[in-house]
């Protein structure tokens, strides 16, 4: 028997969205908000917010759940590779869009984009499977999703192995920037003060984030959940790989977690990236991948306002972000 999805889904105000359709082209119907801390969502996600939430969850499926721009494609080559024997052959025949399914994806395309999902070609399709495909994937199913817990299946985490990578929200926001004009989100045009403007003000697809990361934050005790820093990776990568094998329950030499260390470096991905998207200067789908540089693109001001953001945010939790050691 389903369950009903227990947050409320109510639309945006109209002077949001009228700013939000300024940026996010071809939806006709208002934006959402969801649950207590107002996640925003495209219209579409309001007609499948409990069919996701009702998705049967398998003791043997894995789960990569990140805020958008957090490691994600990082987090998931890694955690594949692990839970299927190193085989790098297979991971460079399919792209991680194939291996894994981004179930709510569908219900975030515009109107106009869902009829032109058929002529992409593979290499550039975010996914080949949804949440209305999901049930009938063979065994172990590897799935993503930028939702936040409180929106995914409540058998999730006493079921299956979940991943969860956090990022420093200004290193995500200059991501993101570039990420949604290569997706064509966003037009070309707009410049990144005024997303920084739309981020902060919680005007950008699954914001707030500190919402979401704190979430994660919280259960990082359960045995099923392994949390992480993306600063963590880049500081100590065999660390990380070593911590995931332990919680994946797999072994291997020194040998080979070190040639996995090196396939996973921000080059070789980098290079052998089985996903292809045109690129348009910065906005590639592989850009710098450095911690910290969110300081080569805010002002003075900006600067000041992303210390208030943060302090504000960070006030009422014990989570930090790691400084990444240069």
């Amino acid at each position: 028997m389903a369950i009903r999805f227990p947050h409320e889904i109510k639309p945006v105000t109209e002077e949001e969205d009228l700013i939000l359709k300024k940026y996010y082209k071809g939806y006709s119907r208002p934006f959402v908000r969801v649950g207590a801390p107002g996640y925003l969502a495209t219209p579409g996600y309001q007609d499948h917010a409990e069919d996701i939430y009702n998705l049967e969850i398998r003791p043997d499926d894995i789960w990569v759940i990140p805020f958008s721009r957090s490691g994600t494609t990082w987090l998931q080559e890694l955690v594949w590779l692990v839970n299927n024997n190193l085989d790098y052959v297979a991971a460079a025949s399919q792209p991680l869009s194939k291996r894994y399914a981004y179930i709510e994806y569908v219900t975030q395309k515009s109107d106009a984009a869902k009829k032109m999902l058929q002529s992409i070609r593979p290499e550039q399709r975010a996914t080949f499977e949804s949440f209305e495909t999901l049930p009938n994937l063979p065994s172990p199913r590897y799935v993503k999703s930028h939702l936040p817990l409180s929106r995914l299946p409540p058998a999730l985490l006493d079921t299956a192995k979940v991943f969860y990578i956090a990022r420093d929200p200004r290193d995500v926001a200059v991501s993101l920037h570039f990420a949604v004009k290569l997706f064509g989100y966003f037009s070309d045009e707009v410049t990144f003060k005024e997303f920084w403007d739309l981020f902060k003000r919680d005007l950008v697809l699954h914001t707030p984030i500190f919402s979401h990361v704190k979430e994660a934050w919280e259960k990082r005790h359960n045995p099923n959940l392994f949390f992480l820093f993306y600063e963590d990776m880049q500081n100590n990568l065999p660390s990380v790989i070593d911590k995931v094998c332990n919680f994946l329950n797999k072994a291997y030499t020194a040998e080979q977690k070190a040639e996995l260390a090196r396939h996973l470096s921000f080059e070789s991905m980098k290079k052998t990236s089985t996903y292809s998207k045109p690129s348009k200067g910065e906005n590639s789908f592989f850009r710098k991948g450095k911690s910290g540089s969110w300081v080569e693109y805010f002002d003075d001001a900006m600067k000041e306002e992303a210390m208030e953001f943060m302090e504000k945010n960070l006030s009422d939790t014990d989570m930090r972000y790691p400084v990444v050691e240069i």
